[in-house]
């Protein structure tokens, strides 16, 4: 086996592996990021890795280094991550998460033959880095960043904010960064113990990298309660789509919906999956829902309902009651005469319209089957008739 001689220069992980629980010793840290630059991410299934010798003794003492390799070799295998479980088919983290225990690494042996470590990440680490195009939810970082770094805990808060470059800021209690990290609660029991060890040191090796941060800290009394990190927000980088020159187009981005969000509802559109209609009824619907303290963010109610359309049964209902659907039964022609079009309905129809309403209908429903019709059928011009033994709500247009 031949080590990789250009390892990519760009990793990836996925958001729910960045906020397991789990520490390691240096030499494992940077056998971890060597594993990592040479993912294939496009991959379906991990391979082993040799990892030249250099990548992980940074102060080679000859045989005492390869020593210390050699017992990180045996005493990985057994290393552990406390990890969120992950949806099955899309791989995207759940409302309410589980955690489970996993193998990071299912292989690594020191190989002084081939002067470096053939390592090989364990099947059930898959799911949090391999095809993460796919999967979504994933953060990257650049080789040459990560490898500034020296200490295990600084580069797991450069993910943890990396991961949040978009924002400019992350906010952690102390309980949560604790936990991530997996400092004990025996280790660094006062803030102040925690502050010199893990975040001040972490500071000054990350002011060298592309995300330097300053903190500040929350109390609570004289508690402190939560760290909020403050650093350069990073501007996404890839193609704002172009968006469509309409009014609706418009009103959505004023009212906050992203122009990715806005493209998709557009590729809706012109699928005939809904009109603009439906649009002007969501945008009513959670206005009305927001001015009541219903919900908190409009925008993404928007974005819900216009994408997962689950209130387009009560926008076709509130359409129906308006403007009853027509229903083309005989369109009659003849030589100089005008097209008489004929719209009719079966009473049954009707009747199981009035009976079963969707939300929107049964709210402005009237109180009698008789008044629906008068005031929804008759005063529209449709008459009553018999055809095959049955009732017909009739309508002739021409």
């Amino acid at each position: 086996m031949q080590p990789e001689n250009n390892p990519n220069q760009h990793l990836a992980q996925h958001n729910a592996l960045i906020n397991a629980r789990f520490s390691m010793i240096p030499l494992q840290m940077r056998l971890f990021v060597s594993m990592l630059a040479r993912q294939d991410f496009g991959q379906t299934e991990f391979r082993s890795h040799l990892i030249p010798i250099k990548e992980l003794i940074l102060d080679s003492q000859a045989g005492s280094a390869y020593e210390r390799v050699d017992a990180m070799c045996r005493n990985i295998l057994e290393f552990k991550i406390y990890i969120e479980k992950l949806e099955p088919q899309t791989r995207r983290r759940t409302k309410k998460p589980a955690f489970t225990y996993i193998n990071l690494i299912s292989t690594a042996s020191w190989e002084p033959e081939l002067g470096g470590v053939v390592a090989s990440f364990n099947v059930d680490a898959l799911p949090y880095l391999l095809q993460l195009q796919e999967a979504g939810n994933f953060t990257t970082a650049d080789l040459q960043e990560v490898q500034k770094l020296k200490s295990p805990a600084a580069m797991r808060i450069y993910w943890l904010l990396k991961e949040y470059a978009e924002f400019g800021r992350r906010t952690m209690s102390v309980q949560d960064l604790r936990f991530v990290l997996n400092v004990q609660d025996h280790e660094y029991p006062q803030f102040r113990s925690f502050k010199a060890k893990i975040l001040e040191p972490a500071r000054d090796q990350l002011a060298l990298t592309d995300i330097p941060f300053s903190y500040e800290v929350q109390r609570q009394g004289k508690v402190v309660q939560r760290v909020s990190f403050q650093f350069a927000r990073k501007v996404p980088t890839k193609k704002v789509p172009v968006l469509p020159e309409v009014p609706w187009a418009a009103a959505l981005l004023e009212l906050g919906l992203k122009p990715d969000s806005i493209k998709q509802v557009e590729e809706q559109l012109q699928a005939n999956e809904y009109d603009e209609g439906y649009l002007r009824f969501v945008v009513d619907r959670v206005g009305s829902q927001y001015r009541l303290g219903k919900i908190k963010k409009p925008a993404g109610a928007i974005y819900k309902a216009l994408v997962e359309k689950y209130l387009l049964s009560d926008y076709l209902e509130s359409k129906r009651v308006a403007d009853p659907p027509r229903k083309a039964i005989a369109a009659k022609k003849t030589a100089g005469a005008t097209e008489v079009i004929e719209i009719a309905y079966s009473m049954t129809e009707v009747q199981a319209m009035y009976d079963n309403p969707g939300p929107y209908a049964k709210k402005n429903r009237l109180p009698t089957f008789e008044a629906h019709l008068e005031a929804i059928y008759l005063c529209q011009g449709f008459v009553l008739e018999e055809r095959a033994g049955q009732a017909w709500l009739v309508k002739k247009q021409g």
